[in-house]
This record gives structure tokens, C-alpha cells and sequence, in this order.
């Protein structure tokens, strides 16, 4: 994975549907790691993305690549924390 710089207003972009190619190459998310360059301006690196899929049940889940880490993401569906109000994130890894 080529890793570029480039100034963005926050630390993920999330790609439109109708922007996305037919071949899968562009992540539904990126991955982005904040650092600075020589002037002290915000940037940030490309480090991973997160691609969509579904499987062969029809469950939806992501692709996530840092580096050469893969890892599998799955939405929050946990009862617990749903009944007894506490915030959880959307996603779980």
C-alpha cells in the first residue's frame, strides 16, 4: 500500500457510493494517521482502509488493512449494552 500525505478536515473519509470503482480498489473508510509536516500544519497518512462485504448469510461486516494487518469488523448488535443505556461504538472489532 502506497503511503501519501495530504491535508483532510477530519481523520476518516467515508466515499460515497457513487464514487466508488467496480473493481473494489477505493475503501468504503480510510485510515488515517494525524502528524505534522515541516511548517506545523495538520496532516495526515494513508496507514489502512476499511472495505464493506457481505456474506453468504447476507450479514454485513468490513475489511479493515493496516499495514499488513487484516481484521474483520462486525456491527454492535450486543444486548447488554443496548438494555442498560451505556454508550457503545457502532462497530466492534
Amino acid at each position: 500500500m502506497k503511503t501519501t500525505e495530504e491535508n483532510v478536515d477530519e481523520g476518516f473519509e467515508e466515499v460515497q457510493p457513487e464514487q466508488k470503482t467496480s473493481g473494489g480498489n477505493r475503501p468504503d473508510f480510510r485510515v488515517v494517521q494525524a502528524d505534522r509536516d515541516k511548517d506545523g500544519n495538520a496532516v495526515y497518512k494513508n496507514v489502512g482502509g476499511m472495505w464493506k462485504n457481505v456474506s453468504k448469510s447476507g450479514n454485513e461486516f468490513y475489511t479493515l488493512y493496516i499495514g499488513k494487518l487484516k481484521l474483520l469488523v462486525f456491527k454492535n448488535t450486543g444486548q447488554f449494552a443496548q438494555s442498560s443505556g451505556e454508550s457503545t461504538s457502532d462497530l466492534q472489532v
